[in-house]
């Protein structure tokens, strides 16, 4: 299915909620979306929901790469990714050890209470981006 882009301009907060089916191509447009999204605005912090994701398809090599790679979200920004599956969450904790140097403040947890404490938003009021 996809991904679907909402923000919280009080607590200046980028969420991505996964939907469906989450392959390498859909990793890849996801975070080039961000990449254009966060360099036409003042930097934020950011959340990535994988709840509603229904089929996990992220290679090791996609994984890797993207890890690699440059940080969409400046790295003093927190970013909090939500895997509350098993096999997603064992993946995205890899992808925070490769990208440790890019994403120091990568924190992957269980749940979106988790990341709304992570991030100190008590009251979330996201909003969807076009």
């Amino acid at each position: 299915m996809g991904f679907v882009m909402d923000f919280d301009l009080e607590n200046n907060v980028l969420r991505v909620t996964l939907e469906g089916r989450v392959t390498d191509s859909v990793m890849r447009d996801l975070y080039a979306t961000v990449t254009r999204y966060v360099a036409l605005r003042p930097p934020c912090h950011g959340i990535m929901d994988f709840s509603k994701a229904t089929k996990f398809e992220f290679s090791s090599n996609a994984t890797r790469e993207l890890a690699q790679s440059s940080s969409a979200i400046p790295p003093e920004y927190m970013r909090a990714i939500v895997a509350p599956q098993d096999p997603v969450y064992g993946t995205l904790r890899m992808f925070q050890m490769l990208g440790e140097t890019n994403r120091p403040n990568t924190h992957i947890v269980r749940s979106m209470d988790e990341a709304y404490g992570l991030l100190g938003v008590e009251t979330p009021q996201f909003s969807p981006v076009s």
